[in-house]
């Protein structure tokens, strides 16, 4: 096994760009915060896409726990899987017994009740709400990422807990030092 091969492996605490290459008409121009990556597979949150209509406010009421003070958060589109469930990208600086060290200071908690915690002021100063994941069976990512669906990228906490309404996107890929015609070897025109 090359270190190339190794290097599309283990992508854990990755930054995943799309590319026009991508089939999935959702996950265009979409970011996505890769949270685990190993032999079995893979899961990240999409960490430049709002739900529209939807946010932290709104959340609060649906689960009747009053915000004290709380700045109303946006809600991200994590993915199309568990479309129900809350993830939480969040600093370190705040961990619950069910909160996970996922690469760096950049943590993800599943559990529900860390919602309570964010309105209060104990819980962690950045955080990302995401509804939903996005889910890769055994091989399938190291497959997107060989056909190019993917562009792997060191993690950036400006780009994950950044202005959710810039575009992260384009700021990501200017990052990486490519302009807008980056893609032009994997359509085959300029």
């Amino acid at each position: 096994m090359s270190n190339k091969d190794n290097d599309i492996r283990n992508l854990t605490g990755k930054i995943l760009l799309s590319t026009p290459s991508i089939p999935d008409g959702y996950l265009n121009r979409s970011m996505i915060y890769l949270c685990s990556h190993d032999k079995e597979g893979a899961m990240g949150v999409v960490i430049n896409k709002l739900v529209p209509d939807i946010n932290m406010c709104n959340i609060l009421k649906t689960l009747k726990i009053k915000s004290q003070g709380l700045k109303n958060l946006d809600v991200h589109f994590g993915g199309a899987h568990e479309i129900n469930r809350c993830f939480i990208l969040h600093s370190d600086d705040y961990m619950a017994s069910d909160s996970s060290i996922v690469s760096g200071h950049i943590a993800l908690t599943i559990n529900g009740d860390i919602i309570k915690v964010i309105t209060s002021t104990i819980g962690p100063e950045k955080k990302l709400i995401c509804m939903g994941c996005c889910i890769w069976d055994t091989e399938q990512l190291e497959n997107e990422v060989a056909a190019s669906y993917w562009i792997p990228i060191d993690s950036d906490e400006a780009l994950i807990f950044g202005d959710p309404r810039t575009d992260k996107w384009s700021k990501a890929l200017l990052k990486i030092g490519s302009k807008t015609n980056v893609f032009s070897d994997l359509q085959g025109n300029a």
